[in-house]
């Protein structure tokens, strides 16, 4: 290849695939219409305290293949930090506390994850054996996910009401952002199976100690240095096809690059708009929204680094003053600093910022006492209405293969057909996927 490869979209999937195809040799031109990389997984600054937040709190997992490997040629991986085995405390009204520690007896992998559910104290013996019968008849291949919602086939597997609302819905709603009873099941089966009775780190949490940004910074450089560009606020208008073969592609200013490929990592909404893209046999897509809360308060109330809680409308507090990288001005001003997560938060999205913000912060102190007397400084609610696309057994048999019609443009999005929800994971796993089938298969 002599001309650049262009990719159109510098979320993840962008990202993995720009920095895989220079991997490969290949000069890069990554296209991305708004002024900044990262998608829907990046950080700003906060006007009122001037900290560095994410567009929503993200945890990655020891299984996030693609997405670690595209990290650490970046250069970035110290901005991560692993725990040594899954290790999540669970935390309701009235100050009832449960804890998975895969870590307890000394276990490794799967085995360690099975012990730790094993110990959840809140979930009866009969809700605990039947997930450990779930696991292992996933394991052995037992399990049909296919054509049914996450509810039919936690039913099917005879899983009991205390062991769904305990552990499986929580790990639903924090990987597929999806109800339970329209997500689709063979999803959650995946997911089980890669991640959490995966390999010996395949479950241990992966947390950013920087912003989500910060992971991707040298990017830009990386592509120069390749003899490619990265540009932002600039669009693709058109890809240009000769005897079903794309010559270039035409930018919103006007310039025309000559291509020797195309990774349209773009929505599917987003693809229609580009004069010669593929066409994409994808049915309308559903969205479902996640809302991130950040709240700021006069004490360091919170001791976990994060806390899964039931019960409540809010699912995952996180304390960023033990995860996350902060100057001695901003802990001085706001000594404790907490991010919240409401997944499938569809009944939220049309309320005022200060009534989520006054609701979040009343559950917080019915769920944990050493609230008392704090008060709340300041607080910021992030609504993204698309956050991740609602994959239902319908959608999930139709999401699109990388390949298309035109032989040199692919697909790549967490929207494609990699068997994973809409995850950073999925993201980067479709970029890669993407450049190798553009490319012919890897080295």
């Amino acid at each position: 290849m002599t001309q650049p490869i262009v990719i159109i979209g510098g979320g993840w999937a962008g990202i993995a695939a720009a920095v895989h195809a220079v991997e490969r040799g290949h000069c890069v031109v990554l296209v991305e219409e708004r002024p900044y990389l990262g998608g829907r997984a990046r950080s700003f600054v906060d006007r009122t305290t001037g900290e560095v937040i994410d567009n929503g709190q993200h945890l990655m997992m020891g299984a996030y293949r693609h997405a670690l490997q595209t990290i650490e040629r970046l250069g970035t991986m110290s901005k991560l930090r692993r725990q040594t085995a899954l290790h999540v405390r669970f935390a309701e009204p009235g100050g009832h506390t449960d804890e998975l520690n895969a870590r307890a007896f000394g276990l490794p992998g799967k085995i360690g994850v099975a012990m730790g559910i094993m110990g959840l104290r809140r979930v009866s013996l009969r809700g605990r054996l039947a997930a450990m019968r779930f696991a292992v008849r996933l394991q052995l291949g037992m399990v049909d996910p296919v054509g049914k919602t996450c509810l039919q086939l936690l039913q099917e597997e005879r899983q009991p009401a205390d062991v769904i609302t305990r552990l499986w819905e929580p790990i639903i709603l924090a990987t597929l952002n999806a109800p339970m009873d329209r997500a689709a099941a063979s999803l959650l089966t995946t997911v089980l199976s890669r991640a959490f009775f995966g390999g010996a780190d395949a479950s241990a949490l992966v947390i950013p100690t920087d912003g989500l940004s910060a992971l991707i910074e040298p990017l830009p450089d990386l592509i120069c240095q390749r003899g490619g560009d990265v540009l932002v606020s600039t669009s693709v208008d058109a890809i240009h096809v000769t005897d079903g073969r794309a010559t270039g592609v035409t930018l919103s200013d006007g310039r025309l690059i000559p291509v020797d490929g195309v990774v349209c990592a773009v929505p599917p909404r987003a693809l229609v708009r580009i004069a010669g893209a593929p066409d994409v046999a994808m049915p309308d897509l559903s969205f479902s929204p996640i809302v991130s809360i950040y709240l700021w308060y006069d004490v360091a109330w919170m001791v976990d680094e994060f806390v899964a809680v039931l019960g409540t409308t809010v699912q995952w507090v996180f304390n960023r003053r033990a995860m996350v990288r902060a100057s001695a001005d901003h802990v001085a001003r706001y000594p404790g600093h907490v991010a919240l997560t409401i997944s499938a938060g569809s009944a939220l999205v049309d309320q005022t910022a200060d009534d989520i913000i006054a609701a979040c912060d009343a559950e917080l102190r019915s769920v944990f006492a050493p609230m008392a007397g704090v008060s709340l400084l300041h607080g910021l609610v992030i609504k993204e209405k698309a956050a991740t696309f609602l994959s239902t057994p319908d959608v999930e048999q139709r999401r699109s293969h990388p390949r298309t019609a035109i032989s040199n443009v692919v697909l790549a999005g967490d929207w494609t057909a990699t068997e994973l929800p809409a995850t950073i994971e999925g993201a980067a796993q479709s970029g890669v996927a993407a450049v190798d089938v553009l490319l012919g298969g890897r080295h």
